[in-house]
């Protein structure tokens, strides 16, 4: 008689994925984490649409994130989500740090996302660059020691799906003036939401 129990996904026992967010000046921070080791498995900021309320944007966020964590990662996605925010707890508390200017407060957070041995280096070199002092692709390829590998440093922040845990915003395009839209470039929120959470890295980088 096979003992299903025993052959099962370790997985299925596992609780639900919790999650928790804080306002920042670029919009709500969210951050989807797995409860058992407090490890971030997916974040981003919330942004209202057409003057829809905030809570209806974490909504729309937090069932962006369940999708694309069901195209990139489905073992986690089939945990499925508590609907409830979280106040406390290791991740809560680093977030909240975060909001109220501790800008390197979510750098110790575990992170676990899918990605290729390259994507994994760039990913980890991110969360080296200093906030307030962002850094080109070109810099990003050279910290993850793959120099030449500049568009496939660009692709790894564009599939970044921890954003601000695992900061693409602090990479910005090389040329143009330091607050300009064409040195800021591409965000999946939005251009002007990553100029939100640079200025205020910037305002409060050493506080």
């Amino acid at each position: 008689m096979t003992d299903t129990a025993a052959s099962a996904p370790v997985d299925e026992f596992l609780p639900e994925l919790r999650w928790t967010t804080a306002p920042t000046p670029a919009g709500p921070v969210v951050i989807v984490y797995s409860p058992e080791d407090e490890t971030v498995r997916a974040s981003g900021v919330a942004v209202p649409q057409d003057g829809e309320p905030e809570v209806a944007a974490i909504g729309r966020l937090l069932q962006d994130v369940m999708e694309r964590l069901e195209a990139t990662d489905p073992q986690t996605a089939a945990r499925e989500m508590n609907p409830l925010p979280v106040g406390h707890g290791t991740v809560a508390q680093a977030l909240q740090a975060y909001a109220d200017g501790q800008v390197d407060a979510l750098a110790e957070l575990k992170v676990k996302q899918p990605g290729t041995e390259f994507r994994q280096q760039v990913w980890q070199a991110m969360r080296l660059i200093t906030p307030g002092a962002p850094v080109t692709y070109g810099e990003l390829a050279q910290l993850a020691e793959r120099p030449q590998a500049v568009r496939a440093a660009g692709s790894a922040c564009a599939e970044n799906l921890c954003a601000v845990v695992v900061p693409c915003h602090r990479v910005v395009r090389s040329g143009g003036s330091a607050n300009s839209a064409q040195r800021t470039g591409n965000y999946l929120y939005g251009a002007g939401t990553k100029t939100a959470l640079l200025e205020f890295e910037a305002a409060h980088a050493g506080s």
